[in-house]
């Protein structure tokens, strides 16, 4: 099974600023709290590829060192995936997304994603999980919405 999640909410200020806010990750964790600490960004290169170490927290577990893989298509999509061979991908698989659509009044739309597919006796927990990253990612939204 697979939880997902989303929300969206608009902000004013334009996408490039959207999506250059959340790849500056040690600012955007200041928004997310899943994202206990920041280890290192490479990229985007000028395929708009590059990758993140972090060490990231779901509810319920310690916060845990991860590589996620991430494609910017400038300046409408930011998508993140769990990169292979990482302890975190024997526990799950994971995709998030950030996409933005500029108004015409000025405002951008942005609709955040999180797709988590649990593993093993970890699916157990999924259950608990999806609310609890429901309400995380319509919090992550709110406070993106008044920081920026």
């Amino acid at each position: 099974m697979t939880i997902t999640a989303q929300a969206t909410v608009n902000v004013e200020a334009s996408s490039q600023d959207v999506l250059e806010f959340v790849l500056d990750l040690d600012q955007y964790r200041q928004v997310d709290p899943k994202i206990h600490r920041v280890r290192s960004v490479e990229g985007p290169d000028y395929q708009g590829r590059g990758s993140v170490r972090i060490w990231g927290k779901v509810m319920g577990l310690p916060p845990a060192p991860d590589r996620q893989d991430f494609v910017l298509e400038r300046w409408t999509r930011l998508t993140f995936t769990g990169a292979a061979r990482q302890p975190a991908r024997l526990v799950f698989d994971f995709a998030g997304t950030i996409t933005c659509h500029e108004r015409q009044e000025g405002t951008t739309e942005v609709t955040h994603s999180y797709e988590f597919r649990f593993k093993g006796l970890f699916r157990l927990a999924e259950r608990y999980l999806s609310k609890w990253l429901q309400d995380q990612i319509e919090d992550e939204l709110e406070a993106l919405a008044s920081r920026i």
